[in-house]
């Protein structure tokens, strides 16, 4: 059973080199999208991107869809066509990878100029769609059969656009080609390289060190708004909003500070999101279990010791090779059944969104493959008072080669990943395989008492 032991803090350092990706892999990725076309039939892929859902498209153009949205055309003969609105125009794709840039004015939001009309059905054509073109439908998610009676032809993009697809190319020839990009086994999206990993530890390491200077700034009295102040980004952009949350309201999970004071005896719960990485902690503002009423005290003891022993599992099953359903069978050994329930999958990929797919499903048969990003990612229903229990941290699955690729070309990165790697089997007492690379400055450290944080929990 997990412990509450007196042990030292992780001190790790932050970044100082801000890695990038090169536009050289941005030719790889396409490339492999090529190939992925190939491999299903499809003549075309029309790649949609806003706001929440910007991955795909910036994944093959580097294109951001901040204040607009954005439309990408790839065909298999491997050209590329964007369509941008008046901002995004400045945002285009990097000249070197010779994708050709068309203004439409319609992905600009109201009000904005409109004095460059062209038919979208024109500009799609233009870049390659033509009646009978197989096309793959990309940007916003895949559906279930036990909700949609034709998954395959179901598009959570804007109507508009699959319109125009369908009087274009025809219904018959246009398909749901989301699995291509964020598929936990194949999907393109979900293998990366060691640029995409050192990104993913930069963000990792300003995230988990963003969220530990607020639990060490918490005190009673403050208020959530006025806590959140100690959150820092390092200019790196947010995957989610701001997390600072007490009491009753940690229940709703997903809410922004407010102006509420912290009060003794709270849960509470702190989590920032930055692309590639969440470090997220939940517990309860207090000195010990005497700070709480007995029911209280004795559930969350038994329930945090349980939930420490469940993600020490999680951490001990995942590996390159394994099966996500091993990984979730591990952790739901060790879960006591009478204390908590899993509130969603046990862990998921990460990507340039918080969540992008979870192969962590009981009996799933998916094997996890080097160059996954996976979010160890544990939430508890709780079947007790309402207390706070989380420890969430990003780590990333490489294979020897891939290890090597890391430390020649991110020495500083390797290096932060071998110092969390000793802290977790010389002080925590996980144990890891060797393709586990947790990306945390905090990794797994937890003082589930946040007003003593002299007092974590170990194996």
């Amino acid at each position: 059973m997990a412990q509450i032991a007196q042990i030292p803090e992780p001190h790790i350092g932050l970044p100082t080199t801000r890695p990038e990706v090169p536009v050289t892999r941005f030719l790889e990725r396409r490339a492999s999208a090529v190939e992925a076309m190939t491999r299903s039939n499809l003549d075309a892929l029309v790649i949609y991107g806003d706001r929440e859902h910007g991955g795909d498209l910036h994944y093959l153009t580097g294109v951001d869809p901040r204040f607009e949205e954005g439309i990408f055309v790839l065909t298999r003969d491997g050209e590329g066509t964007i369509l941008l609105g008046n901002e995004n125009l400045g945002y285009a794709p990097h000249p070197d990878l010779g994708i050709r840039v068309e203004l439409y004015q319609e992905l600009s939001p109201q009000g904005q100029f409109r004095h460059r009309p062209v038919q979208l059905s024109d500009l799609l054509g233009s870049a390659g769609l033509a009646s009978g073109a197989k096309t793959g439908v990309v940007g916003a998610k895949n559906f279930s059969a036990g909700f949609i009676a034709d998954p395959a032809k179901a598009f959570g993009i804007p109507s508009y656009i699959v319109d125009t697809l369908r009087a274009l190319v025809g219904e018959e020839n246009l398909v749901n080609a989301q699995d291509l990009f964020v598929d936990p086994e194949h999907g393109l999206r979900s293998i990366n390289t060691a640029h995409e990993i050192a990104e993913a530890e930069y963000a990792a390491s300003f995230n988990s060190a963003s969220v530990n200077a607020v639990l060490k700034a918490l005190t009673l009295g403050i208020r959530a708004d006025e806590l959140a102040m100690n959150l820092f980004d390092g200019g790196i952009a947010h995957s989610v909003h701001f997390m600072v949350n007490f009491g009753s309201k940690t229940a709703r999970g997903l809410s922004s500070p407010s102006d509420q004071r912290v009060e003794l005896g709270d849960a509470y719960q702190i989590a920032q999101g930055l692309r590639g990485s969440l470090t997220c902690r939940s517990g309860m503002v207090a000195h010990s279990a005497a700070d709480l009423s007995a029911e209280t005290g004795a559930f969350y003891d038994a329930v945090v010791r349980n939930y420490f022993d469940t993600m020490l599992s999680w951490y001990g099953a995942v590996r390159v090779g394994t099966t996500g359903g091993d990984v979730f069978a591990a952790a739901d050994r060790t879960r006591d059944p009478e204390l908590f329930d899993f509130a969603l999958n046990p862990g998921h990929t990460l990507g340039f969104e918080e969540w992008m797919h979870s192969p962590f499903v009981e009996g799933n048969t998916a094997t996890l493959r080097s160059g996954l990003l996976l979010q160890g990612d544990i939430i508890p229903a709780g079947k007790g008072p309402h207390v706070g229990v989380n420890v969430e941290d990003g780590i990333a699955l490489a294979d020897h080669d891939l290890q090597q690729q890391i430390a020649q070309l991110y020495p500083e990165t390797w290096e932060r990943i071998g110092q969390r790697r000793d802290y977790l089997r010389e002080v925590i007492g996980a144990e890891l395989d060797s393709s586990v690379l947790p990306l945390s400055n905090t990794p797994l450290w937890h003082a589930p008492y946040a007003l003593d944080r002299s007092r974590a929990l170990t194996a």
